[in-house]
């Protein structure tokens, strides 16, 4: 069917209408979401800058106040020092205990301690070798020094109260054992073990007069004192250092070894029998056919 004009131009004013109103609504529309937009944008710029002035002043002051704390650290810390400084003077020094006297062969060294106690080091290597003499037996005594072969029947107890009185006063300086460390840490070399402990001197490391030379005091080299008669000899020094106060034990015997001990030991027993010869042979003559 065919509409009227005028109704057909109605409809399409109205529809027209309405798209225009329409789309007069969605710019409207967008325009206020635009315009929402820049507003959230600017409150959150807003709200970030607040925020950045209050971490930034919240930092300013945080780093004034460990400014103003810090002179109240520096107060404590003295005061702790203070505090462990008296409790370090106040707190008892342990002492140290004096080495004993113990002797197996009943020798008081009672005198020898109180001399090196007192720092008089002359009259303690006196008092020492007059120990010596009475720790090697009558003989020695009667002879007024020591045979190096009497030194193997020291007791290991005696040497080492001797030695441990030595170290003890000298702090650690003096003494036997420290002797013989010298002289193995120079192999064994007497040579360069006396010129060590400073009793040679001169170009030719010629001996020190005794008493004169030597130093007395405890400024002295390291192994000075105790003195050993050493112009007859080094043996007799050398048994005191080989002595098993000193020296590690032996390292046992191999069975080559003992094996060779045994056959020496069969020689010696068969010379006995025999008297150091065959007997009978002595009172005779030389055949005349001998010349």
């Amino acid at each position: 069917l065919i509409q009227p004009r005028h109704q057909i131009s109605v409809r399409t004013m109205a529809a027209v209408s309405a798209t225009f109103v329409t789309c007069r609504a969605t710019g409207a529309g967008a325009k206020a979401a635009r315009a929402s937009n820049g507003a959230a944008a600017r409150a959150l710029v807003a709200m970030t800058s607040k925020t950045n002035g209050v971490s930034l002043g919240a930092r300013q002051g945080s780093r004034v106040s460990a400014r103003a704390a810090a002179p109240a650290r520096s107060a404590r810390r003295v005061a702790l020092a203070a505090v462990a400084t008296d409790t370090k003077e106040a707190a008892p020094t342990a002492e140290v205990e004096e080495p004993g006297l113990d002797s197996e062969a009943g020798v008081d060294y009672t005198a020898l301690r109180d001399r090196l106690k007192a720092g008089e080091w002359e009259e303690a290597d006196n008092e020492h070798r007059r120990l010596m003499i009475e720790l090697a037996g009558e003989d020695a005594e009667d002879r007024g020094w020591v045979y190096f072969t009497e030194v193997k029947t020291f007791p290991v107890t005696d040497l080492k109260t001797i030695d441990t009185l030595w170290s003890f006063y000298s702090d650690g300086k003096f003494g036997f054992s420290v002797q013989r460390k010298i002289w193995v840490g120079k192999r064994r070399q007497w040579a360069k073990m006396f010129k060590e402990i400073d009793w040679v001197q001169g170009e030719n490391n010629a001996y020190r007069k005794w008493p004169e030379e030597f130093i007395w005091e405890k400024e002295a080299a390291r192994g000075h004192m105790p003195l050993t008669n050493a112009l007859r000899g080094t043996q007799l020094l050398e048994a005191l250092l080989e002595h098993p106060a000193f020296a590690p034990p032996a390292k046992p015997k191999t069975a080559a070894d003992q094996a060779a001990d045994a056959v020496n030991q069969m020689g010696d027993n068969l010379k006995k029998v025999m008297g150091g010869g065959m007997p009978g042979l002595k009172g005779l003559k030389k055949p005349s056919w001998m010349k």
